[in-house]
């Protein structure tokens, strides 16, 4: 991807207009067009501007690195004035507005009201809040998971107020404090492999009723390869090299006869520094049920190694030294990862779904396969 191509992807994915970036930096829309086709390039002062403007380094701006799930921002749907008369709607005696990070679909705002902290969250698909209120009732005796008060629509607006939980998001911990907050992440690993699933309720992610979507384990690892699910067939012409894709769906057929399961978990499905909560050393919440599945435990610990976040590499570290200790485990890890990355790139891509930097993905997963073969 040249230069100019790169600039309109990041700008697109701020969610911010030509007009919007061109005042922000004191130029015409018309020189900033210029820069997004081609026809000339911006001077140094100016990329460093645009990096600002986007929150991205300069590495992420011009070479297509993000380092770590999560550095898309939303394109906000909703004013904070409106967010807030919304809020208000339900908690007239809302106050302590504060708007929470992390999000690629939903906004997210924290509030105080009634002697009580709640989060609100909009943007997302009424099914998907309904999911997380599921999950709530189903595991929270067992797990730290927000409590889902109430899930509305209003003038075709889906929303979910929750209770709040007390901590930080793990990418927003210092190094020592992720260090201290380490002992207690592998603990809540262990307590999600410990949870039982009854056997009926199918495999792969399950939906608002706690309903899986495949018959196997398998044939959720397969589905990524199957035609009649995941039509790659449009790939180049979104402009994606398929090589990468077509290279990695080999190799997950190649070896695919690794996967196995012997105890079905629940699963996460998007384990990071965005979704769990820590405060003194001890992990105090799960959030975003959103992707969550049933199925085998070691696709939490592939996503989380597939995303390489530099944050997280202390966590990466132990997750190598307990979970890959045989060569089977690492090719079945390997197997799984693959699928991470390519349903990453059909979302994205195919889709049209908001996702991560494509590049960086594809990168990744090649950077993936030449280390295992």
């Amino acid at each position: 991807m040249k230069i100019g191509e790169k600039l309109k992807v990041r700008r697109k994915k701020a969610g911010l207009t030509q007009e919007q970036v061109a005042e922000k930096m004191n130029i015409t829309r018309q020189t900033l067009s210029n820069w997004e086709v081609g026809k000339n390039y911006p001077d140094i002062d100016s990329i460093i501007e645009l990096s600002h403007i986007y929150k991205l380094s300069l590495d992420e701006l011009l070479l297509g690195k993000i380092y770590f799930k999560g550095a898309v921002t939303l394109s906000k749907k909703m004013s904070e004035v409106e967010i807030q008369k919304l809020i208000k709607k339900n908690y007239p005696s809302a106050s302590n507005f504060k708007e929470l990070n992390g999000g690629l679909v939903s906004q997210t705002y924290s509030f105080h009201a009634d002697k009580g902290q709640y989060v609100f969250q909009v943007g997302n698909r009424l099914e998907v809040y309904e999911k997380e209120r599921w999950v709530y009732n189903q595991f929270n005796h067992l797990l730290p998971i927000r409590n889902v008060l109430e899930v509305s629509v209003e003038d075709d607006i889906t929303y979910s107020i929750s209770k709040y939980i007390e901590g930080n998001k793990l990418f927003d911990l210092n190094s020592q404090e992720l260090l201290d907050t380490c002992p207690s992440i592998m603990k809540t690993l262990e307590l999600l492999e410990s949870i039982k699933v009854p056997e009926q309720t199918g495999y792969g992610r399950y939906d608002n009723t706690g309903q899986g979507g495949y018959p196997t384990w398998e044939d959720f690892i397969k589905a990524v390869y199957n035609e009649n699910i995941y039509n790659w067939s449009a790939l180049e012409q979104k402009g994606l090299d398929s090589s990468v894709v077509k290279h990695a769906l080999q190799e997950l057929k190649n070896h695919i006869n690794s996967v196995s399961l012997s105890k079905k978990n629940i699963i996460h499905g998007d384990l990071g520094s965005f979704n769990l909560i820590a405060k003194n050393g001890q992990i105090t919440g799960i959030i975003d049920w959103s992707l969550s599945m049933y199925g085998d435990h070691l696709y939490d610990k592939a996503n989380i190694l597939f995303w390489n976040e530099v944050k997280l590499q202390p966590l990466i570290q132990r997750i190598n030294e307990k979970y890959i200790n045989s060569p089977e485990t690492k090719e079945k890890i390997y197997c799984y990862i693959l699928r991470i990355g390519l349903e990453e790139i059909y979302n994205t891509v195919i889709l049209n779904e908001v996702g991560y930097d494509i590049e960086w993905v594809a990168n990744r997963l090649q950077k993936v396969i030449n280390s295992f073969l």
